[in-house]
Order: C-alpha cells, then sequence, then structure tokens
C-alpha cells in the first residue's frame, strides 16, 4: 500500500526536528512495508496559505487508490482545528479513502475508528492548539510584565520619540518642540474658551503640524502625558519623563466630559442566552424581551433594517441547548477507557519532558561555565575588554533564551493532563451540568461547546466547536465500540 510521510515543524527553532520526523516515518514504513513518498514541510500552522501542505494534501486527494497518510505525532497534524486541510482529510478517511497514522502516539485513525480513537484524535488536535495558544499566553503575560515594569512597548506618542540608549536599549523620550505643543493644549482646553476644531486649526496655522479634531481628542484623553500608559482598558506607571501634570489632566478631563450627554442602556438583565446567538437572516443580535411580565422571548434586533423576524419562547431555545449537550455525552465505559490511555499518554510526556528539562539544564550550565570562564580570562587580561562584552552578551542572551524555554515546557505541560481531564469529565456530566448551572454557568459552557449559533426563523442552528463535534458525530453514529481494522 501506499504512503505519504509528512514531516512538519512551523519555526526555524524547530527545523533541526525535521530529520529525526523524517526518520522515525521512514522507518515506520519500512516495518509496515509500505511504499513511501516523504514530504518535509516548514510553514506555520496559523498562516493563511499553507501552500506546501496545501499541495500534498492535494496530491492525496488525487490518489484513485486508498493510501495512508502518516504524520509522527498529532500535534504534526495540525493546531489548527479549523484548517481547510484539516477538514479535506477528515472528509478522506470517514469515506474510506485513507488511513491517517500517527505511530508516536500509537493511534490509527480509519473509516470504522472507535469513538475513542477518534475523541484521541479530538483531544490531541485541541491540546496541540492549546499548546500554541499557551505558548503566546506567556509571551504576552511577558510584555504585561514589560509594560508593569513601566515600559513602552510601541510607538511614542505625539510630544515624544523612539530612540536607543547608548547602552543599546530601547527607550521614549521628550520631542521638545512638540511636547510644548502638547503642554500648551492641554493648558488652552482646560479654560474651557476653547474647542477641538480651534485647537486643530491653531496646530496647523501656528505649529505647522496637521491634526484634525478627533487627533487632538486623543491627545487630551491620554494618560501617557502625565506619566501612565493605558493598554486594553488598564493603566500602567511608566518610567519616562512626563509633560503635564495629572491636576492639569484631570482638569481637561472635566471640561471635556462637560459637553458629553449621558447615553443609557437597557442592558445586563438577567437572560441567559443574550449576546449569545445572532439573526441567520441578518446578522444582527437576538435580544431578549419580557411579554406580559411573565413569558421570555428572542427576537432579531432588525437593526439592519425591518424583516420578517419571529418571536421565539426563551424556553423553546433552552430545551434545544439542553438537547446538544444531551448530544455531547459521552458513556461511562467510553469515558474510563479514554481516561485510563490518557494517564498512560500523561506519564510517557512527563518522561520525555523530565528529559527534554535536563538537555536544557545541561545546556544552560554550559553557558554559565562559559560566562564564568571569560570573565576570569577578562580579568587575568588574555582578551581584550570589547571581545570579554560580546562573548558575555552573547551567552548571557542564549541563556536567557533557553531559560524562557525550559519556564514554557514547565508551565504548559503542566496543564496538559489537567485541561483534557477537564473536557472528558464536561462531556461525561453535560446534560446535567447545564441543567443545574445558573445564568453565567449557562454562558460559559455554552461558549465552551458551541460557535455560531444562529436563530433562522423559529429554528436554532449551531456549530459544535473541538473535541465536541467529534463526541456529537459519535453519539449520533452510536459508534463508541471498538471495531477490528487494518491496524489492530
Amino acid at each position: 500500500m501506499k504512503a505519504f510521510l509528512l514531516a512538519r515543524v512551523s519555526t526555524d527553532d524547530q527545523k533541526d526536528a525535521l530529520p529525526a520526523q523524517s526518520y522515525r516515518l521512514i522507518e515506520y514504513a519500512k516495518r509496515m512495508s509500505y511504499d513511501h513518498e516523504l514530504f518535509e514541510i516548514k510553514e506555520s500552522a496559523y498562516k493563511e496559505t499553507r501552500n506546501d501542505f496545501g499541495a500534498v494534501v492535494d496530491k492525496i486527494k488525487a490518489s484513485t487508490e486508498k493510501v495512508i497518510v502518516v504524520f509522527d505525532k498529532i500535534d504534526r497534524y495540525t493546531r489548527d482545528s479549523s484548517s481547510e486541510q484539516v477538514r479535506i482529510l477528515q472528509n478522506l478517511y470517514r469515506t474510506d479513502k485513507i488511513e491517517l497514522h500517527f505511530p508516536s502516539d500509537n493511534l490509527y485513525i480509519y473509516q470504522n475508528s472507535p469513538a475513542t480513537d477518534l475523541l484521541r484524535l479530538g483531544m490531541g488536535i485541541v491540546v496541540a492548539q492549546y499548546y500554541s495558544d499557551a505558548i503566546s499566553d506567556n509571551v504576552k503575560r511577558k510584555i504585561e510584565q514589560k509594560l508593569r515594569d513601566g515600559e513602552w512597548i510601541g510607538k511614542a506618542p505625539v510630544g515624544y520619540k523612539n530612540t536607543v540608549t547608548v547602552q543599546g536599549k530601547k527607550w521614549v523620550e521628550i520631542d521638545a518642540f512638540k511636547a510644548d505643543v502638547i503642554r500648551r493644549t492641554f493648558q488652552e482646553y482646560a479654560t474651557g474658551n476653547t474647542s477641538l476644531r480651534i485647537l486643530s486649526k491653531k496646530w496647523l496655522d501656528e505649529y505647522g503640524i496637521k491634526a484634525g479634531s478627533s487627533k487632538i481628542e486623543q491627545v487630551l484623553k491620554n494618560p501617557f502625558y502625565y506619566g501612565e500608559k493605558r493598554i486594553k482598558g488598564k493603566l500602567y506607571p511608566h518610567k519616562y519623563d512626563a509633560v503635564i501634570s495629572k491636576d492639569l489632566f484631570d482638569q481637561v478631563d472635566a471640561v471635556r466630559n462637560g459637553y458629553k450627554v449621558t447615553q443609557h442602556r437597557w442592558g445586563g438583565l438577567p437572560y441567559p442566552f443574550r449576546g449569545l446567538i445572532n439573526c441567520a437572516e441578518c446578522g444582527c443580535r437576538i435580544t431578549f424581551e419580557k411579554k406580559k411580565g411573565i413569558y421570555v422571548y428572542g427576537h432579531c434586533t432588525q437593526s439592519k433594517g425591518k424583516h420578517n423576524a419571529k418571536y421565539v419562547n426563551e424556553d423553546v431555545i433552552a430545551t434545544k441547548l439542553a438537547k446538544l449537550f444531551q448530544d455531547i455525552r459521552i458513556p461511562e465505559d467510553a469515558f474510563e477507557e479514554l481516561s485510563t490511555g490518557l494517564r498512560a499518554a500523561h506519564e510517557d510526556k512527563k518522561r520525555m519532558r523530565d528529559t527534554t528539562l535536563r538537555t536544557i539544564d545541561t545546556e544552560i550550565e554550559k553557558y554559565q561555565t562559559r560566562i564564568e570562564k571569560v570573565y576570569e580570562d577578562y580579568l587575568d587580561e588574555k582578551i581584550p575588554e570589547q571581545l570579554y562584552k560580546r562573548k558575555f552578551e552573547e551567552y548571557k542572551k542564549n541563556q536567557k533564551s533557553l531559560q524562557n524555554k525550559r519556564l514554557n515546557i514547565e508551565q504548559v505541560e503542566d496543564e496538559y493532563y489537567g485541561t483534557v481531564s477537564h473536557l472528558l469529565r464536561l462531556a461525561r456530566d453535560a446534560p446535567a451540568l447545564f441543567s443545574k448551572a445558573n445564568n453565567e454557568q449557562k454562558r460559559s459552557m455554552i461558549n465552551l461547546v458551541l460557535s455560531n449559533l444562529q436563530l433562522d426563523g423559529d429554528q436554532l442552528r449551531w456549530e459544535y466547536k473541538k473535541p465536541f463535534d467529534t463526541m456529537a458525530f459519535c453519539h449520533e453514529m452510536n459508534s463508541w465500540l471498538r471495531r477490528l481494522g487494518s491496524n489492530q
């Protein structure tokens, strides 16, 4: 039988792993006596276009006979469950055109695969995606720490300029001319005797700076000028020189807010499905309101234009949603089998993680030894100061990179088992949990399990998120019992 072997990495840092993947795949193909073709692919799972992977999938799709598609592990298959290539391969194995093999995970997927194996695949995809997201979260946390430390990480606002210190550190310093313009603008607006339009004209006529009223308003609302920076609604103190005082900023804020008319919204009422469902016809939100003081109905806001929107009783929607959670329930025997496999896989991952961490620790210690050695050579005047500084920075940078890598592995791997166990328990107990949940808990469960909720007339449309789509598929096909296939 013909086998397509796919070795994949997503970054330059991982390219050294390609030969090891390729070796394992080739050895597997030889052991199984497959006529094989190897493809080595280096491209991100989150790129908008995956030309190399897409080309291989097209070649697999064009095959006139059933083929074996082999990835080393599930996370080499995909970390993006929504990709077009994954949907194509899923359709191919469901129609018995291909088999998916993951030798290192001891998993083989074919048309009649039992639900437990399909769930292992679904869970593997979720965990792989979770791993990527967790690494991204770690990067975000580091950025947040920089913000808490008072560092600015973007383009400096008007009145400041981005510079680099003599030590090579990025910095933000005052642009004397523009900072003076900013200061005068705050002072004038604080009097209450001017407007944004007048200030905009003055900037152009007197200072030669073109800025519309909206730009002037952004300046007046920016706390950076008195010593704080606003990032996604949060304020962080920064370490750069201030242009104005906090008192002056507050005076301007009071004047600016005095011109506004306060808007009121009748929102936040205790309707569990508010803001979760869209109209299938126009895309507007489905809002909920009480009729006759008793009955609650959901209907399209029709904010994009009137149409024949129906009013649907909230109880009808709740009953349908409860049925959706019933349709992802895992039977107890399947839950026990998956849990046992999960514990075994987790132990394997822990052993591999410990080996990786020991290797990283050895590398960190190696660079520490080099740092101490180069310092001694500098003290003994064996090397000049310039060379010492260059090598010291090089070793420190490499050491820091390894320490960050170690931290990421520790933080992410420790959460693997808990994350997947939580998903399994949720699927087993979903109907009972949903029926007992309060409004906020119901909303959390819906957001975790479902997507693209739409009301089409009086019919509810939806999509399951992974791996719950696989659970629903297995429930519908009643395929929880293991059957024999070409790879027992």
